[in-house]
């Protein structure tokens, strides 16, 4: 039975204004504006129909279509968050909800315009996409009071952005969640970060206080590639602000990456590998995705001659990392996406004519960064 114990543990706030059972959560029609507002408050919002009906149709043994990518990991054996959920929450299943796990953004304040991203989430992208705004007009928060809910079992807030460490806002954010806690040095605080921006000292004194901090840099490539992939981006200052992390002290702190694979750096894999490897010890604490949208930059809606130069070399790489394991199921999935969409016949000019706005703005070249072989 597919129950996740998210519905009753767990909430994401997003940076659209709604309330969503979690970061996967994608309605069929990839739309979701039904979802509860934020600006309702969160209670109201986890006592909602809307909650309660996806609540009834788990019980019911549904297998939601909108949980779609937990239900895929789960058919290629990678642990996912529905299993990791229900590894710390499943004794709530069934119970009167209550937040134990939230994930919000501070704001969409970010100075990058990754080209997977979009000015949903992007004060950048929105800048770009609009010239005429200016950067406060361009960045969305929330109203602290609209946090009405108990919190008094909080264990731990997954932060996203924008980027992190630029709000303004961060440590009263911090404060007002953390102090609802009745036990806040229990507390996990998980970012995800590009890297480039090291926060200020009394954010860093105010995690000495939490049960653990994990650092999850978002990183797609090595070098350069990750510079075109997520312009804005200096692969020289993420690398010292990494080294800037490792020197923390006293503060229980966790480091670890975040790769989203486009056909833009599925064939750069190796090099990303080798130096997740040499810069955190192991491979151990590195996350791969496998994007979806936008299309174009999806492996799974190239064209057909485009797609078996991909198979070739996800072919080269399986041998030249057959000892590692935890690539064999990513393999799987880029395998299977591969074989989607048949129809679809994006090729590298054609994403090369999409990447032409970022490019002009950013001064970059899509030839002189994409090595398709």
């Amino acid at each position: 039975m597919m129950v996740c114990s998210a519905l009753w543990s767990h909430a994401r706030m997003s940076v659209e204004g709604t309330v969503l059972p979690c970061c996967r959560w994608e309605a069929d029609n990839k739309d979701n504006s039904n979802a509860p507002k934020i600006q309702d408050g969160i209670q109201s919002a986890i006592d909602s129909d809307y909650f309660n009906s996806i609540r009834e149709r788990m019980l019911a043994g549904e297998q939601l279509s909108e949980c779609r990518q937990c239900i895929e990991e789960e058919k290629h054996d990678i642990p996912s968050m529905r299993e990791q959920l229900n590894d710390r929450y499943s004794q709530y299943i069934g119970k009167k909800p209550k937040l134990r796990f939230i994930e919000l953004a501070f704001s969409t304040h970010c100075n990058l315009a990754c080209r997977m991203c979009n000015e949903s989430f992007s004060s950048k992208w929105k800048l770009i996409n609009n010239p005429k705004l200016t950067v406060a007009t361009s960045i969305e928060t929330f109203d602290l009071e609209n946090y009405d809910v108990d919190l008094s079992e909080l264990e731990m807030i997954k932060v996203v952005g924008g980027e992190p460490f630029l709000s303004k806002n961060h440590y009263e954010y911090l404060d007002k969640l953390i102090n609802q806690s009745n036990n806040p040095e229990n507390v996990t605080i998980i970012y995800y970060t590009n890297g480039t921006i090291f926060p200020n000292k009394n954010i860093i004194d105010y995690w000495k206080k939490l049960k653990k901090v994990h650092i999850v840099v978002s990183v797609d490539a090595y070098g350069t590639l990750n510079d075109y992939l997520r312009p804005g981006s200096s692969w020289k200052k993420i690398n010292e602000t990494i080294d800037k992390f490792k020197n923390i002290e006293d503060v229980k702190l966790v480091l670890g990456t975040h790769a989203v694979i486009t056909s833009l750096n599925v064939l750069q894999l190796p090099q990303l590998i080798e130096w997740i490897v040499q810069t955190f010890g192991s491979l151990g604490g590195g996350v791969f995705d496998v994007a979806r949208y936008p299309e174009h930059l999806s492996i799974a809606h190239l064209a057909a001659e485009e797609k078996d130069k991909i198979r070739t070399g996800i072919n080269r790489m399986k041998d030249e990392m057959s000892d590692m394991k935890q690539m064999e199921s990513v393999f799987d999935i880029l395998e299977e996406a591969l074989n989607e969409n048949p129809d679809d016949n994006y090729k590298f000019e054609d994403i090369a004519i999409k990447e032409h706005k970022l490019d002009k703005y950013f001064k970059q070249d899509f030839w002189d960064n994409i090595q398709i072989k």
